[in-house]
């Protein structure tokens, strides 16, 4: 049999025979995780699906655990032996197989024997080795209930074991080699005090005492404001005695710090680190926003996670007077069961066309054959860095077919600005795009206020809004500091506003919202007065995995309004898109497809955006496409268009799920108001089928197909993943 290899310690990879395996869509891939990471102990079918959906599971679930664990199998081929049926699920056994994270526990255990055993080199050296083993935030790409906990247990492991590696390698003198690594971790890790006493001790070896007695200061205080808590008794003393310059913590002689232990490729069970990725980890990883101050972070991250903050829907506004919330579904044992619609307008409110937006990512000037409300220009051609190509030469030939395909089909428009040009930031890191952008902002503001008013005026009257970024909350887009990203959308908004005054601003569009380091990033961007200069907010709103149901977005949404909420910020609402691994995901079934169009967009009705854009319009290598550029639109592209139709001049008057709207469990609803007054009325599942009947006043049923159907009062129904709309008679 060929070697089989595993990786969790950073983004999760499969190799058969050195060769990757295509481990698939979101929960095969988290499937696989739980199995390893109790590898070798029988995992039940019930636990699986409690670990995968959390306490909201399909009908189908244990089912669809049945059927993923077929698909594990037949991606690993023959290794897929490795996971067998033992009742009550099904256990995967390693036997030769290798697991990163199991290397990495032996050698850590190892390298605390030879610590014990007085060999302190060796056994940094091993703590090395096995540190070398992560490649980045462990479980990457795994959204499932039970990611973020193992995550954070992995985390804590890998910090304790270089807590000890660090220890060790100051005993041997290594304090030159490892004061700024510790320097970036103490930033990162702020409340952690041996990591902050390691990094006092590395600073006074080297001669920078005052820096050292700095580093206790900021950390006092620091606890101090957050805790209440003194620091501890040790790290007083260690104060004290830099304070007093004690012999005692004087530097042993420096030793070398080797590079690899000799042995390390023959141990038992080790591999060399490019087994597990295509290129050599850094040892000693530290997270990039880990080199910024986190003062405050904590207290306020933890404030705003707390369950039920913000008292309203999901994305709702409660400053609007019309508005009224309350939520329809059980919320935990002992907890108060409300009926009715999680929200009700009343008046109902308008839905407005260009609700119904599409990413456009193409740079030809085509525009979507089926109907859509609005625009985005993204993956157009249309970055800083294209139309700017050198500081004192503008290239409009792509922006301006865009914007003359827009205007022949009357779509109003979104232009998305950034990325950073090469020439504006020479030293900055590469973007993802192969046009030699780059992710640092500009070294001279000047320069990107100069874009901003270019853009503006040229189009002054044409384009309706203007987003001041995409995804900046990820490497790939920008790696400059939140308050250098608050300065920038200040400059735009205030050029924008003074050249079209009747543009709609849009602050840059955050992403890793389910994440709580993607809700640090929105709560210090608005911390800082980000959010000030917008007249609307936009985030990247999707399910947890790429294939996972739209209706996820809604609990998306409560996180991302209970975040902005602490900072008091209620600005409208725009999704500009799903997460950044979109086009890793695999192509969804035809039916799957069709219905999650639809979902996509009652979804952001139901969270109450006032923009939903569809990613996206042209490219082809996407889970769901609507239409390829040069193609017919495909049957989910036409099934958006019948909602549009269906919902073309109506108002929205309340949404709500399950028994407290009179639903069966697991349906959803919006109720309209159609042109003429008549009252209607959309429903699905989100999974699987329920029986209910019609209700008094009901005549018609239309269906996404063109179908329609009358139905009269007390009639059974059936409610299925694909919506419908239903009619009412005046009553």
């Amino acid at each position: 049999m060929h070697e089989v290899v595993f990786a969790v310690l950073g983004p999760v990879e499969a190799s058969v025979g050195g060769r990757a395996v295509a481990l698939g869509g979101g929960r095969r891939r988290a499937l696989l995780v739980r199995l390893l990471l109790s590898a070798d102990q029988v995992v039940s079918v019930d636990r699986l699906v409690d670990e995968l959906w959390g306490d909201l599971p399909p009908a189908s679930a244990r089912t669809q655990v049945h059927t993923l664990v077929h698909r594990v199998r037949r991606a690993l081929g023959e290794a897929g032996a490795l996971i067998e049926t033992r009742p009550p699920g099904y256990v995967l056994r390693l036997g030769s197989a290798r697991l990163d994270l199991a290397v990495f526990t032996d050698l850590v255990e190892d390298a605390r024997k030879e610590a014990g055993a007085g060999r302190p080199e060796t056994a940094a050296g091993t703590f090395r080795e096995a540190l070398g083993l992560w490649r980045g935030r462990p479980l990457d790409g795994i959204d499932a209930a039970f990611a973020s906990r193992e995550a954070a247990r992995l985390e804590e492991t890998h910090l304790t074991a270089l807590e000890e590696c660090l220890g060790l390698e100051l005993a041997l003198g290594r304090h030159a080699a490892v004061v700024a690594e510790l320097s970036a971790l103490v930033a990162e890790h702020p409340l952690r005090e041996e990591l902050r006493a390691r990094l006092m001790l590395a600073l006074y070896r080297c001669g920078r005492r005052s820096e050292a007695l700095e580093a206790y200061r900021e950390g006092r205080a620091l606890l101090v404001e957050e805790t209440g808590l003194e620091p501890t008794a040790g790290l007083r003393a260690l104060h004290q005695a830099i304070l007093q310059g004690d012999a005692a913590l004087r530097h042993p002689t420096p030793e070398p710090s080797p590079s690899r232990r000799p042995d390390a490729e023959s141990r038992p069970g080790s591999a060399p680190s490019e087994t597990f990725s295509g290129t050599r980890p850094v040892p000693g990883r530290v997270g990039a926003r880990g080199r910024l101050r986190a003062r405050g972070a904590i207290l306020v991250l933890a404030l705003a996670m707390l369950p039920g903050v913000g008292g309203g829907a999901a994305g709702a506004d409660p400053s609007r007077p019309n508005s009224s919330g309350t939520d329809g579904t059980p919320l935990g044992q002992g907890r108060q069961r409300i009926g009715g619609p999680t929200w009700v307008n009343s008046p109902p409110l308008d839905v407005p066309a260009a609700f119904f937006g599409t990413t456009v990512g193409s740079g030809s000037g085509a525009m979507p054959g089926f109907r859509v409300g609005a625009v985005r220009f993204w993956d157009s051609g249309t970055r800083w860095s294209n139309v700017q190509p050198r500081r004192d030469a503008f290239d409009w030939s792509a922006l301006d077919r865009m914007a003359a395909g827009a205007r022949r089909a009357s779509l109003p428009m979104t232009y998305t600005m950034g990325i950073t040009p090469a020439w504006a930031a020479p030293g900055g890191p590469r973007s993802a795009y192969s046009d030699g952008s780059r992710t640092a902002p500009p070294d001279d503001l000047a320069d990107w206020d100069r874009y901003v008013r270019a853009v503006v005026s040229r189009y002054r009257g044409q384009i309706e809004a203007y987003e001041l970024w995409d995804f900046p909350n990820t490497p790939y887009h920008y790696t400059g500091d939140v308050a250098t990203l608050v300065e920038l959308t200040r400059r735009a908004a205030a050029i924008i506003k003074a050249v079209d005054a009747r543009a709609t601003v849009v602050c840059p569009s955050f992403g890793e919202m389910w994440k709580p380091e993607g809700l640090r990033y929105l709560i210090r961007f608005g911390t800082l007065g980000g959010f000030r200069s917008c007249d609307a907010i936009a985030v990247k709103l999707h399910p947890r995995l790429g294939d996972g149901r739209p209706e996820e977005m809604t609990e998306q949404a409560m996180l991302i309004y209970n975040a902005l909420h602490q900072v008091g910020v209620h600005l409208p609402m725009w999704a500009t898109g799903p997460a950044h691994d979109i086009p890793t995901v695999e192509p969804l079934g035809e039916d799957d497809a069709n219905n999650y169009a639809v979902r996509h967009y009652l979804a952001g009705l139901y969270a109450r955006y006032s923009r939903m854009y569809f990613y996206s319009w042209g490219p082809r290598n996407l889970p769901l496409v609507l239409q390829a550029e040069g193609g017919p639109p495909t049957r989910a592209a036409l099934f958006v268009q019948r909602l549009q139709q269906w919902l073309d001049g109506a108002r929205i008057r309340s949404c709500g799920k399950g028994p407290a709207v009179g639903l069966p469990e697991g349906a959803w609803q919006c109720r309209f108001l159609l042109p003429g007054s008549v009252e209607a009325a959309v429903r699905w599942m989100a999974d699987a089928t329920a029986e209910t009947s019609a209700e008094p006043g009901a005549h018609r049923v239309d269906h996404l197909d063109g179908r329609t159907v009358p139905v009269q009062a007390g009639q059974a129904m059936r409610i299925t993943e694909t919506p419908v709309l239903i009619r009412f008679r005046p009553s």
